[in-house]
């Protein structure tokens, strides 16, 4: 029994409105967990669904909304007025409206329209029995006004409800309730990094595929482990993931059997096996589908399609003469991707989207080892990771193990001759204008005074050139692999036993703040009898450029220490 009385049988009565920038609930009392109780046993009704979009100037109004009505606003400029009140709108923005308000929207001229509205009815149980539940109409809402992200989520449900409005009563009401429960404000501040990360549901039960894919995994583990309905939780799925959770599986154990197949000389068998099949045959076939090729040559295909998930690696695929169809930037590059938003330590957060890895379709993935186990969480079932580790080797062996991953051995050894012609000849000059001379190159960090060895920052002074550090620095260097086993020391300003030479390097993160991070060392009193402030050869380089550790940038970084060593620096 389902009735729709005409009486205002609404809660939660109030309209306040912000900006769009400060969302607002309109029962600040309420928790998320009473918000999602809102929803049971309830029914929600979808009335009308549009996309608009176009590119000359828009305007939209109703002076008393029939229904619940959600606007998101994907690319929009212009105001919203609600119930009188006028907001200007120039980014994405989402607003909930309840049945009376009055909404206008006014768009500027001369900018590309795209806006999903949504109308629906929402019905709450007034009378619950073993033999009836009866229905009234809910005309009010525990959130309503401006509403803040997940904008992707949002985006995806709002474009399926418009696509789909016309199935089954069943499949809408799941993408409403899954719209509405996306719309709820998380416990406590919402951070832009959270915005796409998945909900407690999600993170389970992929955690769950991610450590047992190797194994049979049945939809009803994993949807009693959302605490969810097979296909209910298939559907969620399926809408936040854009594949369903066997699709999911699927695609994670090709990307691991294509790891494999790339970096280990195992048998076919060997690896159906670490991937969850027992029939090789049956596996290959499986392979072929999926990647197009046979799994006896899929290692001998060449992969240009690459995602590079660090700086360093980005710097060396350019070297190589591939341009990433997307990656994390620092530093100098002939040619600039599409950038991607990735934490630079294993220890920071992972920001970046989904969508962003899914639109450039990688065929590759590449990373540090610090970066493998988030790049696995995230976009696992993306594309194959390869994971090059840093600190078992230095740029050259990087740069060699990147190569034969992409085939381009030969491109490599190129590299190298020339790297070496062009560092034979500076060493040359330098002997010729500055002889022998020690160098001492130190990084001012929050973290305090380091001193570098003959990797990272002192790579192309102690390696290229061939030029002797200070003392202590060539102690801890002895019996050691080149670039290898000791990067760094830290130090105390004043205790420059042992770590005296001819010229000094000073990297500071900051130019502009060069003054204040100069005075953590130039404050000693022993500072002035330092050899290299003795001789004025004191240069100040920027840590930025000088902290990528790759070939790209090493032979930048050759020319700038040829030139402060043949030439009169200017003190600090």
């Amino acid at each position: 029994m389902l009735t729709h009385p005409s009486t205002n049988n609404n809660r939660n009565t109030s309209n306040t409105l912000t900006q769009p920038d400060h969302p607002k609930r309109t029962d600040e009392s309420m928790t998320r967990t009473e918000m999602d109780a809102f929803l049971n046993d309830a029914l929600l009704e979808l009335r009308q669904a549009e996309l608009v979009t176009m590119n000359t100037h828009w305007q939209w109004s109703q002076t008393e909304l029939p229904h619940h009505t959600f606007v998101y606003m994907h690319k929009f400029t212009g105001k919203l007025v609600a119930n009188g009140i006028e907001s200007l709108v120039t980014r994405k923005s989402a607003f909930l409206s309840t049945p009376g308000t009055s909404l206008e929207l006014f768009s500027d001229a001369d900018h590309e329209i795209e806006l999903y509205i949504i109308h629906f009815d929402l019905f709450r149980v007034a009378e619950k029995t073993e033999e009836r539940r009866i229905y009234e109409r809910e005309l009010g809402s525990p959130v309503t006004g401006w509403i803040q992200g997940p904008y992707y989520g949002i985006q995806r449900i709002a474009a399926q409800l418009t696509t789909e409005a016309s199935q089954t009563s069943l499949k809408v009401q799941l993408l409403l309730t899954d719209l509405l429960h996306t719309l709820w404000p998380q416990e406590g501040p919402v951070h832009a990094e959270a915005q796409d990360e998945p909900e407690q549901w999600l993170r389970s039960t992929l955690q769950y595929m991610r450590e047992n894919y190797m194994n049979e995994i049945k939809l009803e583990k994993l949807a009693e482990l959302a605490g969810m309905h097979p296909s209910y939780y298939s559907q969620l799925f399926k809408g936040r993931m854009q594949k369903n959770p066997i699709e999911y599986i699927t695609h994670l154990r090709m990307n691991r059997a294509k790891e494999l197949l790339m970096t280990s000389e195992l048998r076919i068998r060997d690896v159906a096996r670490q991937v969850g099949y027992r029939d090789e045959f049956y596996f290959s076939r499986r392979f072929r589908n999926h990647a197009g090729y046979a799994p006896t040559s899929y290692a001998k295909q060449v992969h240009r399609n690459i995602v590079s998930l660090s700086y360093p690696y980005t710097d060396h695929l350019m070297t190589l003469g591939i341009t990433p169809c997307a990656a994390q930037i620092q530093g100098h590059l002939p040619h600039v991707p599409k950038s991607l938003t990735l934490p630079f330590h294993a220890y920071e957060p992972w920001e970046q989207g989904r969508q962003a890895f899914l639109d450039v379709n990688p065929d590759l993935i590449l990373t540090k080892d610090n970066a493998a186990a988030k790049a696995m969480e995230h976009i696992g079932d993306v594309a194959p990771i390869i994971t090059v580790p840093w600190n078992q080797t230095d740029m050259f062996g990087h740069l060699q193990k990147i190569a034969s991953i992409v085939d381009r051995t030969q491109a490599a050894k190129e590299w190298l001759d020339r790297h070496e012609r062009k560092a034979e000849r500076a060493r040359k000059k330098i002997r010729d204008t500055a002889g022998q001379v020690t160098v001492a190159i130190c990084t001012l960090t929050a973290k305090g005074p380091r001193m570098y060895s003959n990797r990272n920052f002192g790579h192309v002074f102690y390696r290229s050139l061939q030029l002797s550090p200070p003392d202590r620095i060539q102690k801890e260097l002895t019996g050691k692999p080149e670039g290898v086993g000791f990067n760094w020391m830290s130090f105390t300003p004043g205790e420059w036993d042992g770590l005296e030479a001819d010229v000094l390097l000073i990297a500071v993160t900051s130019m502009h703040e060069r003054t204040t991070l100069l005075q953590q060392i130039t404050v000693d009193p022993l500072w002035e009898n330092y050899p290299a402030v003795k001789a004025g050869r004191v240069h100040v380089i920027d840590w930025n450029s000088w902290v990528v550790y790759a070939p790209y940038s090493i032979n930048i970084q050759l020319d700038e220490a040829l030139s402060m060593l043949t030439n009169k620096p200017a003190f600090l």
